[in-house]
């Protein structure tokens, strides 16, 4: 009989192999692991200089706009404190998420087969497929370093599921304790970006269900307690964090009212010429089968991955199967429902269903176990041979990854330090990026921005306000440069001139080869 009490821990050799792998994977995988010059994607650099803001005493949301949560930019203002002007301290973020990942990848598949020794390579091997799928972009995104969060969460109520079948007591639900710290993790994700929340919200209905048969509702309401406290745990000091700077009111609008309302603002019959996705109910569950098969066709190995991932809850063969089977898909479902409730036309939103990849490891040990039994009276040379597969695998996805083209820029070569050598003959110089999402233009030059409305952030046409605040201050002449994507701006900001141009030839998160015009705009002298 597998014996699950002494067997899903990691001994210290199999965390050294995922530490350690972990470590090269986030290595070519990332453009802020020290290999490459610069991370050129927006949603890091933003984060970035959001990070900065803070720990020069800039308030989020009241000092410098933008809409995901807080816990995000206080994560990345202590990347800063490593080093405000590299992004080491993102890549150490990323490789200590990445390892959490890894760990409780393997400790889950530990809870339903007992791997052979050279089994922990096919980890790092999954890992690299699931960190060079194409969603990823440059490295250093919210669903990135949220996953691992959820793989923690999944973990922690399967291993309860796990031990109690295994002691024949039918309540299979995580206890008082481990609903605190699932409520901790699911308040750490709330303060990041709340439309993770689906798999939590899937983890409840899980709950709700499997309660009604065993009947222990009281212990539940303990359970339900202590989640909330959780959550609370979190909450008040993020809240304490505002109120101290007057900020809530801040808060409220940026990061709820805007994402709820204004995002929302949009007329999908315009854009996709049929009405299907503002019918109630209906809608949703078409979106959900539209952005899948948009996300699969746009990224095939997300569909591959995917696949492996759906198989996996059917091959465990334990008392706590249902409990698998019903976990796993309810909480798929339920977040698919949270990041794909509108069609999207990003489709990397999907990109945070990798919180299951412990089910497509699952298949993959259990193919190795199928080879070891077949191959039993050649079991020395089986090890060989899958462990050398395994590490061949997992050179094969990192060298083909998309990002392996970035090694060959330099710093100067990226438009950001073309224009910060200008920007920098300026005595503390203030700059916009007016029609460009920050791209790392403040990061180069070393400066902060003078406005909270510093970028392009995709909310201007159902918000105003920051093209009327940027309007406003470009009229005044209160920035010495502006970057911007276009150059017929001159008509209308006629205290300004180009000062120079340049192109940069990059891939976009589809893989496809883009050539992006950027135009450096200076304040005229008197």
């Amino acid at each position: 009989m597998y014996n699950w009490s002494m067997n899903y821990k990691l001994t210290w050799q199999e965390k050294s192999i995922l530490f350690l792998s972990t470590v090269v994977i986030m290595l070519f995988i990332t453009c802020s692991s020290p290999l490459f010059a610069f991370n050129y994607w927006d949603d890091a650099n933003v984060f970035f200089t959001m990070g900065r803001g803070i720990i020069n005493g800039q308030v989020p949301y009241r000092d410098l706009y933008e809409q995901k949560g807080p816990i995000l930019y206080f994560a990345h203002a202590v990347c800063a404190l490593i080093s405000s002007k590299t992004f080491i301290g993102v890549w150490l973020l990323e490789i200590l998420m990445g390892t959490v990942f890894s760990f409780y990848c393997y400790k889950t598949v530990k809870l339903y087969v007992d791997p052979p020794k050279y089994a922990i390579f096919a980890v790092p091997a999954f890992l690299s497929a699931v960190y060079t799928i194409k969603m990823i972009n440059y490295g250093d995104c919210a669903e990135e370093l949220c996953f691992p969060i959820l793989t923690l969460i999944m973990y922690i109520t399967l291993r309860s599921a796990k031990e109690a079948a295994e002691k024949g007591d039918k309540d299979r639900l995580p206890g008082e304790r481990e609903s605190l710290i699932i409520g901790v993790l699911t308040g750490v994700l709330f303060w990041i970006k709340y439309t993770f929340l689906g798999a939590v919200i899937g983890l409840c209905i899980y709950m709700v269900l499997f309660t009604i048969k065993p009947k222990t509702w009281v212990r539940l309401l303990r359970r339900i307690g202590m989640f909330l406290a959780g959550i609370v745990i979190v909450t008040i000091p993020v809240l304490i964090y505002f109120a101290a700077y007057g900020a809530l009111d801040d808060l409220w609008q940026a990061y709820f009212y805007n994402n709820i309302f204004l995002y929302s603002d949009y007329d999908w019959k315009e854009i996709y010429g049929t009405g299907i996705f503002d019918i109630p109910v209906f809608g949703s569950f078409v979106s959900i089968i539209f952005d899948m098969l948009g996300s699969i066709l746009l990224f095939p190995s997300y569909g591959w991955i995917m696949l492996i991932i759906v198989i996996g809850p059917f091959l465990v063969k334990d008392k706590s199967r249902d409990n698998v089977l019903a976990l796993t898909f309810i909480t798929l479902f339920t977040c698919l429902l949270g990041v794909f409730t509108k069609p999207h036309i990003v489709y990397y939103y999907g990109y945070i269903t990798m919180y299951l990849a412990p089910f497509g490891i699952l298949v993959v040990i259990r193919l190795v176990i199928l080879a070891a039994k077949v191959f039993k009276d050649r079991g020395k040379f089986i090890a060989i041979l899958m462990s050398c597969m395994f590490v061949a695998l997992c050179f094969a996805f990192l060298v083909t990854g998309k990002n392996m083209y970035m090694l060959k820029y330099r710093k100067e070569d990226y438009p950001q330090y073309r224009f910060a050598k200008q920007i920098n003959e300026v005595e503390d110089a203030t700059i916009l990026t007016y029609d460009v999402m920050d791209s790392g233009y403040y990061l180069a030059s070393d400066t902060l921005p003078n406005t909270p409305y510093f970028c392009y952030l995709n909310i201007e046409e159902t918000w105003p306000v920051i093209l009327q605040e940027q309007h406003k201050m470009i009229a005044n002449g209160e920035f010495d440069f502006i970057i911007a994507y276009h150059d017929d701006y001159l008509a209308v900001w006629d205290k300004y001139e180009i000062v120079d141009y340049t192109t940069f030839v990059f891939r976009d998160y589809t893989g496809d080869v883009l050539e992006e015009p950027v135009y450096l705009y200076k304040l005229k002298a008197d």
